[in-house]
């Protein structure tokens, strides 16, 4: 029974502090409460109201239980972060974070008062630091307040975000998931999702934008579960993570 496993699961979950933010902290984080709790639309967690959507994520949440807290801070640093990692490897973008935190390049009044000259000294492109000031400049003079967006509709957060200069859909679809835990929030431009969809639905080749929005649709509204439950397939199939280090 898919709702007896993911019950078992939260308890596991809830021993890890993996699962939670704050350690062993016994308190949830608004991605998980809604993941296992209450998603907002009178069917309790986004997982158990998914499964019942689609017997091949139950099968999935039964052979590598439920997908990690991948949640994030609705912050500066983390729009930041999204856009220096476009584009370039995980490597490449952890050594310039590193290089903007030696520079003194993390606060957001910081940045809204660099120069790009200045922020390419990190190891930015150019447009990258322009992208960075600009965004920073829009929180500082109040112009974009990234409290409000919670308070918003998915598509009026969409619609707000990818006005901004550098951030497009894949990144402003990942800012609502992972910060604003949008339970419908759906990447369909990300190349890890497109292959764990491929390996989930059994198809020969990897589907396209918009054979994801398809596929999907039966998922409405808890396609962001969804995209969290395919990473997490990937990373054990893919990736070959034991479901033990995740």
């Amino acid at each position: 029974m898919v709702t007896r496993h993911l019950r078992s699961s939260l308890d596991l979950c809830r021993k890890r502090s993996g699962c939670y933010r704050g350690g062993m902290s016994n308190i949830l984080s608004n991605m998980q409460h809604k993941l296992f709790h209450d998603a907002g639309h009178g069917e309790g967690g986004a997982l158990d109201a998914l499964a019942a959507r689609d017997t091949d994520i139950a099968r999935t949440l039964a052979a590598y239980g439920p997908p990690p807290d991948r949640s994030l801070p609705a912050s500066y640093d983390t729009l930041a972060r999204a856009i220096v990692g476009q584009q370039v490897s995980r490597v490449a973008a952890s050594a310039i974070m590193k290089k903007m935190q030696t520079h003194g390049f993390i606060a957001v009044e910081t940045v809204a008062g660099l120069t790009p000259d200045e922020m390419m000294s990190a190891g930015l492109s150019r447009r990258k630091a322009e992208y960075l000031i600009g965004i920073a400049t829009e929180i500082v003079t109040g112009r974009l307040d990234l409290a409000d967006l919670a308070t918003m509709s998915g598509e009026a957060v969409q619609d707000r975000l990818v006005s901004l200069r550098g951030v497009g859909a894949w990144t402003a679809d990942n800012f609502r998931l992972f910060a604003l835990a949008d339970m419908d929030a759906w990447p369909v431009n990300d190349v890890a999702l497109q292959e764990a969809m491929r390996r989930l639905k059994n198809l020969e080749t990897r589907p396209k934008p918009a054979d994801m929005e398809a596929l999907a649709l039966p998922w409405r509204p808890y396609r962001g579960a969804g995209a969290l439950v395919l990473w997490h397939l990937y990373a054990v199939e893919v990736r070959q993570v034991t479901v033990a280090d995740i």
